[in-house]
């Protein structure tokens, strides 16, 4: 059995996140690995997974009052293009990154958040959407949101530019199998004299299509390594949990910033 549609057509919802938009908040959150979304279980009030199809799971729950969905997007541009075009059809309107990354600049260490500002577009799937010289920038409201939460629980965090890379090993100057490889090492090199903080996979993604869409987002990263030092944060698990809910806090913080409540 088949039928004519422009798009695929699901009972579940969008083809990919299989859910409709009464299971979505405006208020999203987006870890790469859906072993995240099952952290906020013990973090969320009400809290039930709507759907699990591929890489993206997806809870929906309330914080104090505010709800609040986690979508997982796998890793890297083009999974993470999908989450975020059929969240924002589904009525998403604030799109927070919460992950991992690689410092590579010597005074930030494992354990810290960075909270970028804006990211440089390497992750492949944007430069469909948009030229290479259109900006890959954070909403300035969320990133006070977030930098004011990281205060409140006294976390230190870092704000600035990163770099999203759509290759982990090649692209981010890593070589596992010791082919000679020049032009990847000095791209690194490069990132690092441009004073760029860390490297990832999905914020310039996340960044360019909230602008391009008319929604806002931010990223709150954990780092797990500092690529400068060599050191690694071999238990990540308190860490996780500390960015977790530090966006939490963030996100009552901007609840209460859209509902005008206790200005």
């Amino acid at each position: 059995m088949y039928i004519k549609a422009d798009k695929p057509v699901y009972e579940e919802g969008t083809a990919h996140l299989r859910c409709k938009s009464d299971k979505i908040s405006e208020i999203v959150f987006l870890p790469g690995d859906h072993a995240r979304v099952e952290m906020f279980r013990d973090l969320l009030e009400d809290y039930e997974i709507v759907s699990f199809n591929r890489e993206f799971k997806v809870g929906t729950g309330k914080y104090n009052g505010v709800p609040i969905t986690i979508c997982s997007t796998g890793i890297g541009g083009p999974s993470t293009e999908i989450a975020v075009t059929e969240l924002i059809e589904l009525g998403a309107k604030y799109l927070i990154r919460i992950g991992g990354c690689g410092a590579i600049r010597e005074d930030i260490k494992c354990g810290e958040f960075i909270i970028n500002t804006g990211s440089v577009r390497m992750g492949g799937s944007s430069k469909f959407y948009a030229m290479p010289e259109y900006p890959a920038v954070a909403d300035f409201d969320l990133v006070m949101c977030l930098k004011e939460a990281t205060e409140k629980k006294n976390f230190k965090c870092h704000l600035g530019i990163g770099a999203s890379i759509g290759s982990f090993y090649r692209g981010q100057g890593r070589n596992p199998l010791s082919v000679a490889d020049k032009h990847y090492q000095d791209l690194y090199n490069e990132l690092i004299r441009l004073n760029v903080m860390n490297l990832e996979m999905e914020a310039e993604t996340i960044f360019t299509l909230s602008s391009i869409y008319g929604v806002k987002a931010a990223s709150i990263c954990v780092v797990h390594c500092n690529r400068i030092t060599n050191e690694w944060l071999v238990e990540y698990g308190d860490p996780q949990l500390n960015m977790c809910k530090t966006a939490l806090e963030a996100a009552e913080i901007l609840y209460n910033k859209i509902n005008n409540k206790g200005e």
